[in-house]
């Protein structure tokens, strides 16, 4: 089975702004995940299920993966820089209860 992949506006902008040699093996990385959305290389994002990261350097390739339609949407490309990197996405921890 093979997986579409699908970008966001801003996957495609971060995958642009990337210097040369890692935009190619960002794409490379990329291309991988139509055979397998699972490659050992990703894990999968607490509190997030089916999403997952591959880390290229300091940048993250953050990625869905929808089984039910064979879809790897690529949600962004940040550069690393903290727990905010993923709460720049919405995909923060969840927080704990207040109540």
């Amino acid at each position: 089975m093979s997986y579409q992949i699908n970008y966001t506006r801003e996957a495609i902008d971060e995958l642009r702004a990337l210097p040369a040699r890692f935009r190619n093996r960002a794409r490379s990385l990329i291309e991988g995940l139509v055979a397998n959305p699972r490659p050992a290389t990703a894990k999968e994002l607490d509190d997030h299920p089916d999403y997952y990261r591959i880390r290229l350097e300091k940048w993250r390739i953050v990625y869905l993966v929808e089984d039910d339609v064979l879809v790897v949407s690529i949600i962004g490309i940040p550069e690393k820089t903290g727990p905010e990197t993923y709460e720049e996405l919405g995909l923060g921890r969840s927080p704990e209860s207040d109540s």
